[in-house]
């Protein structure tokens, strides 16, 4: 019996089958097969951006958390400004130092083992410092955590950067900035009231058990690869490759950008807590319900930044919301005492310049060659987080300088202000050079 062919096609005895279905329309079906294992791939990229989500909203709440017990931690501690200073500071300090080492491991091996093995450094660090009889203690435990919060927002960036396309690559990464902000609310009201009520080692305890759950989360669904030229490359090349990175000028422009974004964070995450119990005599309660506006500026910034970028350019938004940052510097320098309401506003506003950092680390990446994307988001996210460890240990040398004299309180923190909104200034002058880039 005849068969007729309505574009049917048939295979002919002795001849292979199709390698794919056709329909009716001689329109090609996708093979079984790689459906399925597409989608199961972007499950394991959804998966794997989570948990390390997961793991920055952690690094931000150990960035931020000092800032609501410092008057706790100076006293429990016995620490001079200068000594908090240098407490808060070891761990941006580790942060930064930890940055390239971690960029070549991401090139060689990906980002899920290197991340899980520092986090599980971080769950025991957190325990130290829960524990820890001394100041010494503490700054060691301080470093370690500092080591274990290195490569988680890298590690996002690096592996959002080969999972995505450069269309979502900004979107997905502004949203998981935004949600890190969690992290750092978590470090303002919520720690406030439970170090007034069970004290600051019991309310820090809790952040050990999330920093297991992010380590097993890291471990088990970020499953990547580095790449196989950084494998065979040997690591003395790597690392001479490393500071080769330094030589492209248009990096340079950029990196004292980088730096300066630790003006408003540096201030947030360790002496905001200071300023509101020095100047307005604050409670750990209330210096955390303010700490929580901060947290909260800074998440509404994450959503507004991509807004700014799409209706005018990555360069532009960058410029425009670094000088409205650098304004809440200046009027804190001129009027440090204008009250609690002005004071947490603008200190709101000078904070988000931190939000600047995926923005900034989004137009580096478009510098840097594939294979050297590791190193060179490292190199960048060394310079960050040495500004964050430099800006906090000079402002508690300005606070320390202004107890020693027996400045007002307000005249020190005046000269920590103008300290912050300078060094924003002195770094647009050369970001104004940097490479343009249009709309996203």
């Amino acid at each position: 019996m005849a068969i007729e062919s309505h574009n049917i096609e048939t295979t002919r005895p002795g001849t292979a089958a199709p390698a794919e279905a056709v329909t009716a329309s001689n329109h090609p079906l996708p093979s079984s097969s790689s459906v399925p294992d597409k989608s199961a791939a972007a499950r394991s990229a959804a998966h794997g951006i989570a948990w390390l989500t997961f793991a920055f909203m952690l690094s931000q709440f150990f960035r931020s958390c000092l800032a609501v017990m410092a008057p706790e931690l100076q006293h429990d501690f016995g620490l001079s400004p200068a000594g908090f200073g240098a407490l808060s500071s070891c761990f941006f300090l580790a942060f930064a130092v930890a940055q390239i080492p971690c960029g070549i491991a991401f090139d060689r091996y990906g980002v899920g083992r290197p991340t899980a093995l520092l986090l599980g450094v971080g769950a025991v660090c957190s325990v130290l410092f829960v524990l820890a009889p001394s100041g010494t203690v503490a700054t060691l435990a301080q470093i370690g955590l500092g080591l274990a919060c290195a490569p988680v927002f890298m590690g996002l960036l690096h592996f959002a950067s080969e999972q995505l396309s450069e269309r979502d690559y900004t979107r997905i990464v502004s949203k998981s900035n935004a949600m890190g902000m969690i992290g750092a609310l978590c470090a303002t009201a919520p720690l406030g009231w439970a170090t007034e009520w069970i004290g600051w080692r019991a309310s820090m305890s809790v952040s050990a058990l999330g920093t297991v759950a992010a380590c097993y989360g890291v471990w088990r669904f970020v499953r990547d690869e580095g790449h196989a030229e950084a494998r065979n490359a040997p690591l003395g090349s790597m690392l001479s490759q490393s500071v080769r990175l330094l030589g492209m000028a248009p990096l340079w422009t950029l990196i004292p950008l980088c730096a300066a974004m630790a003006a408003g964070t540096a201030f947030r995450n360790a002496w905001s807590g200071p300023y509101l119990a020095d100047v307005y005599g604050m409670g750990s309660g209330p210096r955390g319900v303010a700490l929580t506006l901060l947290s909260l500026a800074g998440f509404l910034t994450a959503f507004v930044l991509p807004v700014l970028v799409r209706r005018s350019t990555l360069k532009t938004a960058i410029v425009a919301w670094a000088c409205v940052s650098m304004s809440g510097g200046i009027v804190l320098t001129l009027w440090p005492a204008g009250g609690v309401a002005s004071g947490v506003g603008f200190m709101a506003l000078l904070s988000t310049i931190g939000m600047l950092h995926p923005l900034v680390m989004a137009q580096g990446r478009g510098l840097i060659p594939p294979s050297s994307r590791g190193r060179g988001l490292g190199l960048l996210n060394t310079f960050v987080f040495l500004g964050s460890a430099l800006a906090s240990w000079a402002f508690g040398l300005i606070a320390n300088a202004g107890h020693v004299r027996q400045w007002p309180m307000p005249t020190t923190y005046s000269a920590i202000f103008l300290c912050a909104a300078m060094m924003i200034a002195a770094s647009l002058v050369p970001y104004l050079f940097s490479p343009g880039s249009g709309k996203r």
